[in-house]
């Protein structure tokens, strides 16, 4: 590993387990093994370059989970790939470490750079999402806001997680929204008939029954 892939990992972690405020330098330098000079030779910008490049290469991994579960199948599919990787991801940090991405939005007065990186990130997300229940036959308008629904809700189920300690949140979320995307899917997308598809439907004048 280059000391540029050491120093992104290493703040990476530092970052989900300790925000962005108290991911220090020091810490930083303990934590990759690097020399300071090194910091500065890959990151000229120092600490907050260094956040927001790794706040975009952790977008953009996420981001690539999302597209492999777009096989033409499912879109709830996609939905379950972003839940389980977050499940694993928990559980690989014993649930002490949370998603970098909410991380930089939150330290934006010190890092606003990785605070825009993340709000891109959130947005690829969520068009991402959008574009594969398009494709599937939900009106554009649903789409947009169940996409959004379902960031929003893998995000609060994982700091749930964190604040349980337990990843019971994360499967009771990714049930309902599930559920919920269905619902606005045709049928030959393993949808449902819902309320609204029935109040469209053709009525027949009581005589005529």
């Amino acid at each position: 590993m280059s000391a540029r892939d050491a120093l992104i990992a290493s703040v990476t972690g530092l970052v989900r387990r300790r925000g962005v405020a108290g991911t220090g330098l020091n810490a930083l330098l303990e934590d990759s093994g690097v020399a300071r000079r090194t910091v500065y030779l890959n990151f000229p910008g120092g600490k907050a370059e260094l956040v927001a490049e790794a706040t975009r290469l952790a977008g953009e991994s996420l981001a690539t989970l999302i597209r492999s579960a777009d096989d033409g199948g499912d879109p709830a599919q996609a939905v379950q790939t972003f839940i389980d990787e977050w499940k694993a991801q928990l559980s690989a940090s014993q649930m002490q470490a949370g998603c970098p991405i909410v991380a930089a939005i939150l330290g934006r007065s010190e890092a606003p750079a990785a605070a825009q990186a993340a709000s891109e990130a959130v947005g690829e997300w969520q068009t991402l999402l959008a574009d594969r229940l398009v494709r599937s036959g939900a009106d554009c308008d649903n789409a947009r806001s169940l996409a959004a629904l379902t960031v929003a809700a893998i995000e609060g189920g994982v700091i749930l997680a964190l604040a349980t300690q337990s990843i019971a949140a994360l499967d009771d979320v990714g049930r309902h929204l599930i559920e919920v995307i269905k619902l606005h899917l045709p049928a030959t997308h393993g949808g449902m008939h819902t309320p609204a598809a029935a109040s469209h439907s053709v009525r027949r004048p009581r005589h005529e029954r």
